[in-house]
């Protein structure tokens, strides 16, 4: 009696993973996937390096991961806050920060208050392309635009956030990207 008892108890045992699994299939229970927190750009636009130049620091540098603000024509507090969101950012990124650089997109010229801001916050590139041309093609251009970008190492936008972004969200998105990919 003992043996079978032993034995039911293994096949119970070894049984019970299918029949959860099998019940969780049959009720159509899918775990949560990981979201991002920014708007996922599709199909991704491509900047490349002949488009931009560099105003304030060198032009884009291939193989790193850009971190970047699509600048407005004047910045203002929100823009400091976004430059200053975007520098603690790099800091959380403990040992891949070496792969990740800060940029500001600018259509025209920047505002010496926006140049200002970009020096005082210190390690941050400008870049002057063609801005406009880009934000049209964004996700959420009609209402106002994207203040945040998150660029591939090969010049590939991917994401982007509204104005009013989380910073840990972006945080997550970042670690997420660089623990993640091969290239840069």
């Amino acid at each position: 009696m003992r043996q079978r008892l032993i034995l039911l108890g293994l096949f119970v045992a070894l049984a019970a993973p299918f029949v959860i699994g099998w019940g969780l299939f049959a009720g159509d229970w899918r775990p949560q996937r990981a979201a991002s927190h920014g708007q996922l750009v599709d199909p991704p636009a491509v900047l490349t390096a002949a488009q931009w130049s560099g105003l304030l620091g060198e032009a884009p540098a291939p193989g790193q991961w850009t971190l970047a603000m699509l600048a407005p024509a004047d910045c203002d507090d929100a823009c400091r806050h976004t430059l200053y969101l975007m520098r603690q950012i790099e800091s959380t990124q403990a040992r891949e920060a070496s792969r990740l650089q800060r940029a500001v997109l600018v259509g025209d010229a920047p505002s010496p208050t926006l140049r200002d801001a970009v020096e005082q916050i210190g390690q941050t590139r400008i870049w002057q392309g063609p801005l406009d041309a880009l934000r049209q093609g964004l996700p959420g251009a009609a209402a106002g635009g994207p203040r945040l970008a998150i660029i591939d190492p090969q010049g590939n936008l991917m994401m982007v956030y509204p104005d009013a972004f989380d910073p840990s969200g972006v945080r997550r998105d970042l670690e997420r990207l660089l623990k993640f990919s091969w290239i840069g």
